[in-house]
């Protein structure tokens, strides 16, 4: 079975489990199986971690010779589900390769087309967007702009 597949199911399950409503569980598959569907080349993985806060599906790209993260899922009983990036680290990130620098432009243009939504919630360097409280059209936005500015 592909490793894609195998997270985002392992995800789903742990998703079903933090979400009250069954309407919010299935927009939960309908919304990650696109973004699987979508999250896919060479320079693009997946992967699932399990912490004591809950558990966290990652996206991540290839960027300017360096692996980062563009956006994680996370789900927790106690918080639901919700969707934190771009990769809040960047800046870091940036300065710990200064002999060869991670470029953050891209990045930071899809912090600012993420952040300008309201359902997006400031985190730092990061915006989060809650399931419950965001439509699927602001999902799909999300996504598109992932792709465009991201390539």
């Amino acid at each position: 079975m592909d490793p894609n597949t195998t997270a985002l199911q392992d995800f789903l399950s742990a998703g079903r489990a933090s979400l009250r409503h069954p309407a919010d569980r299935r927009r939960l598959e309908i919304l990650l199986t696109r973004w699987v569907e979508t999250w896919k080349g060479k320079e693009r993985v997946m992967d699932l971690t399990h912490s004591t806060h809950g558990v966290f599906l990652h996206f991540n790209q290839f960027i300017s010779d360096h692996w980062c993260q563009i956006c994680y899922f996370h789900a927790s009983p106690k918080h639901g589900v919700s969707m934190r990036g771009p990769d809040p680290d960047r800046v870091r990130k940036s300065h710990k390769y200064r002999r060869d620098k991670m470029d953050t432009t891209k990045l930071d243009a899809l912090f600012d087309a993420w952040s300008s939504h309201e359902e997006a919630h400031a985190a730092g360097l990061a915006v989060e967007f809650y399931l419950e409280e965001t439509s699927d059209d602001v999902w799909a936005a999300c996504l598109k702009s992932a792709k465009e500015i991201l390539g």
